[in-house]
């Protein structure tokens, strides 16, 4: 049991260290954006040149180096513009629409009107104090509620919310892919970066090229680790919050002999995706979109969800359950 004096102790660490996240989260942003920018300027200034070598004699090196070089520059944009977006783009608050262009701030009254209609009873959150739509949780780093609330994240200085979590994710899809490309192309010019009895004639030193080497690597597997999680939250239709409600809510309903636990937003894998990504049938952009690094906005206010069957068929057996 935790003492009043205890408890009080754990709550001003808590609010220090979240103070300390939100503050050094510029910091972060500045190391990324350095990072990022020296592996690119080593890999144009020594991996291009060393694995796409221009022959005049071949029209295939030729073919293949434009392509190489299409597809480099391709690559560099959407990471620094989907990181951009996922940086700018604020990811929906419960008073504010989260985009321009979306929904005008409503009043606090209409919130709960809007809210009365979908939710018998809606939730009111217990630090801020105002409504609470579903979905919907307290970041405790920016004091606020925020939309599909998945985490807040230091590297972009901002929530990952409903309005920037498709940024967030494609941005990590393209860097991981990024640095898997970056290792399979540049692994033979890293082995002979560490051998100084070979010549070096590239305008990158050595060092420079075997650091962005394993930084690659390590980026690359760590990174890859979490991009995989994300993308097993968007197929199940999930956020990390929800998940590790939902493992709750599923072992509690099992340990009562209760019907097992259905999330009621998850409305099928490929149903999922396209709501996420707002492409494809029955949402606004078309699917190519998802490979185009241009601003889109997700369905919806962040605010209601559709449900699925399963979910209002489990209700409703609950519902006669109690009445018998």
């Amino acid at each position: 049991m935790y003492t009043p004096t205890r408890r009080g102790f754990i709550n001003g660490v808590d609010k220090v260290a979240n103070s300390v996240i939100f503050a050094i989260g510029p910091v972060f942003i500045v190391l990324a954006i350095g990072l990022i920018g020296m592996a690119t300027l080593t890999y144009f200034t020594v991996v291009f040149p060393f694995f796409y070598q221009w022959d005049d004699d071949y029209i295939w090196t030729k073919f293949s180096y434009y392509a190489g070089l299409l597809f480099s520059i391709y690559m560099v944009v959407c990471i620094f513009f989907h990181y951009y977006m996922a940086i700018r783009t604020k990811p929906g608050g419960v008073l504010n629409a989260g985009t321009a262009g979306a929904e005008s701030d409503p009043t606090l009254q209409g919130l709960f009107i809007e809210l009365e209609e979908y939710q018998e009873f809606p939730k009111t959150c217990k630090k801020c104090h105002l409504p609470k739509p579903e979905r919907a949780h307290h970041c405790s780093v920016c004091k606020k509620c925020v939309l599909r609330f998945d985490h807040h994240c230091p590297w972009i200085a901002n929530c990952v919310g409903h309005f920037n979590h498709r940024y967030f994710l494609l941005f990590m899809t393209y860097l991981v892919l990024s640095c898997f490309y970056f290792v399979a192309v540049g692994w033979k010019v890293f082995l002979i970066s560490l051998d100084f009895e070979q010549e070096w004639d590239y305008w990158m030193p050595r060092p420079y090229m075997a650091l962005t080497f394993l930084l690659a690597v390590a980026i690359g597997i760590a990174l890859g680790g979490m991009c995989s999680w994300h993308y097993f939250l968007v197929l199940t239709s999930q956020t990390t919050v929800e998940f590790y409600n939902n493992q709750y809510a599923k072992r509690s309903a099992q340990q009562k002999g209760e019907v097992v636990y259905v999330n009621p937003f998850d409305l099928g894998c490929l149903n999922n995706l396209r709501q996420f990504f707002n492409v494809g049938q029955n949402y606004k952009y078309p699917i190519y979109t998802i490979f185009l690094p241009i601003p889109i906005s997700p369905p919806g206010n962040g605010k209601i969800w559709e449900k699925n069957s399963m979910h209002y068929s489990t209700v409703h057996d609950d519902i006669s359950d109690d009445t018998d």
